[in-house]
C-alpha cells in the first residue's frame, strides 16, 4: 500500500499555546489568524524570527532591530495562512542566521529535546526544537549553508530545503542572497509534501535511480556510515536503482567559492550593523572577514559555482535522479564544544557542521533531510537526498517512501515539562 503522500493529509486539531520548556520561541502569536479553510487547515506552525508579520518586526536573533512595524506579512507567511495553517509563534534563531550550532548569546540557546547536553543545530534552531518537541506540526526556517538540515539531524526531524528561488523570500531577513532559501521542518514527510504543493513546487514525477556518495561515507563516523547503508538498503527495498558516485571532489570544488560568496555577501548585507558596533564581538569579527573580499573575487566565485552547477553536477548524476549522503560526517556535538567561551570549544567542529550541506546552496539545488536512526550516543542521524533543480516534489515523494519503510524513529526522551 502506498504511504500517506497519495492520501489526503490527516486531520489536525487546533491546540492552545504550548508550554515552551526548551526555549524554542521568543514570542507567541496573539492576533494573526489563518483562513478558515484550506489544505493545511488545523496545522500549527512556528516562524523563524526573521520574517515580517503585521505589526511585529522580527528580531533576527538579536535584540529587536530598530525598524518600523510591518504593514503586511511576508509572502511565505501569507501563503501558509491562506492555506489554513495557524501561526503559533516566532522561533528562536542564531543571530543573523550566521551560526550553525544554535547558539545565541542574546536570546539563549534552545535545548535539544533529545538531550539538553547536545546542540540543537542552527541557525533554524527554535524551529527544529518546536517541531521535535511536538509544540507545532511544522516550522518555517531558512537555509544559507545548511541551516535547515543541520538542526533536522540534531533534533531528529525532517527538513525540506527548496530549490533556490522557489519559496518567496520577500519580507524576510537576507544573509547571503545568492544562497538564501526559505524552507520547512516537520516530523511528517507527507506534511512537507503538502506544504510543497501549496508553493507550486512543480510536477510530482517519479525518482527511479539514486547515486550514493560512498566516498563521503568513508570519511564519516562509523555509526553514520552504517546509517547510510541502512538507508541504501531501504532504497533498494522499494525498487530503486542504486549506484555509487564520487561526490567528494564536487563538494571540495564548491567549498572555497561558496564560503567566499557567503562571507562576502553577508558582510555587505550587514555592513550597517557592523559599522554601528551593535553586534556581539564574536559575530562582528566573523562578519568583518567578508569585507576583505573584493567584488572581483566575489564575481569569480559566483561564476565558479555556476559552472559547477551547469557542468560537474549533471555529469556526476548522469542519468540518475538524485544523490544520497549524510547530513553530517560527525555525530551531534555537545554544547560546550560549540560555545566560543568554553575551554572545550572547537572551531573545527563548528565548521564541520555544514561541511556536507553548504555545497547544495552553492549550486541552488533542492534537498530533503530525513532521520534514519540513532548514533552511538542515542542522538538522531539524518540523510539528505539532493536532486536536480526544480525536482522538489519527486524528492519529497521519495522521502515519504523512505519514511514508510525505515524503522520508525522513537520519540525524543524530552526535557521536564515538554509535551509528549
Amino acid at each position: 500500500m502506498e504511504p500517506g503522500f497519495l492520501r489526503p493529509l490527516p486531520a489536525y486539531q487546533s491546540h492552545p499555546v504550548p508550554a515552551d520548556p526548551c526555549g524554542a520561541f521568543v514570542a507567541f502569536n496573539e492576533h494573526i489568524q489563518p483562513a478558515a479553510n484550506g489544505p493545511l487547515a488545523g496545522t500549527r506552525f512556528a516562524l523563524k524570527d526573521l520574517a515580517d508579520t503585521i505589526g511585529r518586526p522580527p528580531s533576527c536573533g538579536l535584540t529587536r532591530l530598530p525598524s518600523p512595524p510591518p504593514v503586511s506579512n511576508a509572502p511565505v507567511v501569507t501563503r501558509l495562512l491562506d492555506a489554513g495553517a495557524s501561526l503559533t509563534g516566532f522561533a528562536t534563531m542564531t543571530p543573523l542566521a550566521y551560526e550553525p550550532s544554535g547558539g545565541n548569546p542574546v536570546q539563549g540557546r534552545p535545548r535539544n529535546p533529545w538531550s539538553g547536553s547536545h546542540i540543537c543545530g542552527g541557525s533554524s534552531s527554535g524551529s527544529a526544537v518546536a517541531v521535535a518537541g511536538r509544540m507545532v506540526d511544522f516550522a518555517i526556517g531558512s537555509d544559507t549553508g545548511g541551516s535547515l538540515r543541520i538542526p533536522a539531524q540534531c533534533c531528529g526531524v525532517a527538513a525540506w530545503k527548496p530549490t533556490h528561488g522557489l519559496v518567496p523570500v520577500g519580507g524576510t531577513m537576507a544573509l547571503a542572497p545568492s544562497l538564501d532559501t526559505l524552507g520547512f521542518l516537520a516530523n511528517d514527510c507527507a506534511l512537507l509534501l503538502g506544504i510543497a504543493q501549496v508553493f507550486d513546487a512543480g510536477p510530482l514525477a517519479q525518482i527511479s535511480s539514486v547515486c550514493v556518495a560512498q566516498d563521503v561515507a568513508a570519511s564519516c563516523a562509523p555509526d553514520i556510515a552504517a546509517a547510510l547503508e541502512r538507508a541504501v538498503s531501504a532504497l533498494r527495498s522499494i525498487g530503486l536503482d542504486v549506484r555509487e558516485a564520487a561526490l567528494a571532489p564536487l563538494i571540495s570544488a564548491c567549498d572555497r567559492p561558496v564560503m567566499t560568496v557567503m562571507q562576502a555577501e553577508a558582510a555587505r548585507v550587514n555592513l550597517p550593523l557592523i559599522e554601528a558596533g551593535s553586534l556581539d564581538p564574536v559575530l562582528a569579527t566573523r562578519l568583518r572577514k567578508g569585507l576583505s573580499i573584493d567584488d572581483e573575487t566575489l564575481q569569480a566565485a559566483t561564476t565558479d559555482l555556476q559552472t559547477l552547477a551547469d557542468d560537474q553536477w549533471p555529469a556526476l548524476l548522469g542519468d540518475a535522479d538524485a544523490v544520497l549522503l549524510p547530513v553530517m560526517r560527525i555525530s551531534t556535538p555537545r554544547v560546550e564544544v560549540c560555545e566560543p567561551a568554553s575551554a572545550s570549544f572547537s572551531a573545527r567542529t563548528l565548521y564541520e557542521l555544514s561541511a556536507l550541506t553548504r555545497w547544495v546552496n552553492g549550486l541552488g539545488l533542492p534537498a530533503v533531510a530525513i532521520p534514519v536512526g540513532l548514533d552511538d550516543e542515542g542522538m538522531p542521524i539524518a540523510m539528505q537526498i539532493v536532486g536536480r533543480r526544480a525536482s522538489d516534489l519527486p524528492l519529497l515523494k521519495l522521502a515519504c517512501l523512505l519514511h514508510h519503510v525505515l524503522p520508525p524513529m522513537p520519540s525524543p526522551p524530552g526535557l521536564p515539562g515538554m509535551p509528549r
